[in-house]
């Protein structure tokens, strides 16, 4: 069973704080981890809940939300930021700290639940993170899988390639092939030993082998064991630079 989405809030209005927590647990998915009546108690449940998703007011006494938001992503792993505030002028200072969301009081169910799937993409690598916190282990040693069936470790060093499968990613390893949620994009921005070899495929540069063309004149790499896969036009001349260059 896949884990739920951790939560952290914080509201000095214990009424709002409150509303935020039931709207949030009654959405699938979703679990509130910590609730903080301000930006310093917001900061410390972040260093010991590992909140996925901190979703912040702004105007709170102590610590406000935009000088939380600054320490709490400065945690490794931080989580996303979402501002949940009744005053609209914010909004610049807010995503100049790296907010990805901003939510107007009263937040309506509809809204937040958008702004909390927005981060959720960004809260795979967070989950990521946090296993291998947990465990004690390098970050970039193994790739986690988000499956149907929930979690899966894979070696970094036995993923052959990434290719996008309409919502999802399969990921072609030693072992067979997993599909799992994350993106694309994600991957590339997390794994730069990946490169990109068309729109839909990045390929582990530890299994390159070859660049040929095929048959119907496309070029197309080879990989460790023996798998290819298409290179598209526009990452032809990257590809070959690299492989000339092993």
């Amino acid at each position: 069973m896949k884990e739920a989405t951790k939560i952290l809030i914080a509201d000095d209005e214990p009424l709002a704080r409150d509303r935020l927590a039931r709207i949030i647990e009654r959405i699938d998915g979703y679990e509130v981890c910590g609730l903080a009546r301000n930006g310093q108690q917001a900061v410390e449940i972040a260093r010991t809940e590992y909140p996925d998703i901190a979703l912040l007011d702004i105007r709170m006494p102590e610590m406000d939300g935009i000088e939380a938001a600054k320490h709490i992503t400065k945690l490794e792993p931080p989580p996303a930021i979402i501002f949940c505030t009744a005053y609209d002028e914010y909004a610049l200072q807010a995503f100049q700290a790296n907010a990805i969301g901003y939510v107007l009081k009263p937040a309506r169910e509809e809204q937040l639940l958008q702004s909390l799937n927005q981060a959720q993409a960004l809260s795979q690598a967070h989950l990521k993170a946090v296993k291998v916190l947990q465990a004690g282990q390098s970050a970039d040693s193994f790739f986690i899988a988000n499956t149907w069936d929930g979690q899966e470790k894979i070696d970094l060093d036995d993923i052959l390639l990434f290719k996008a499968d309409q919502k999802y990613v399969n990921v072609i390893h030693k072992q067979g092939e997993t599909l799992s949620n994350q993106t694309l994009k994600e991957l590339e921005e997390l794994y730069p030993h990946f490169i990109r070899v068309h729109r839909s495929t990045l390929v582990n540069t530890k299994h390159l082998r070859k660049l040929k063309k095929s048959a119907s004149g496309t070029h197309i790499i080879e990989l460790s064991n023996g798998l290819t896969t298409e290179v598209s036009r526009r990452h032809f001349s990257e590809v070959r630079d690299l492989i000339s260059s092993l």
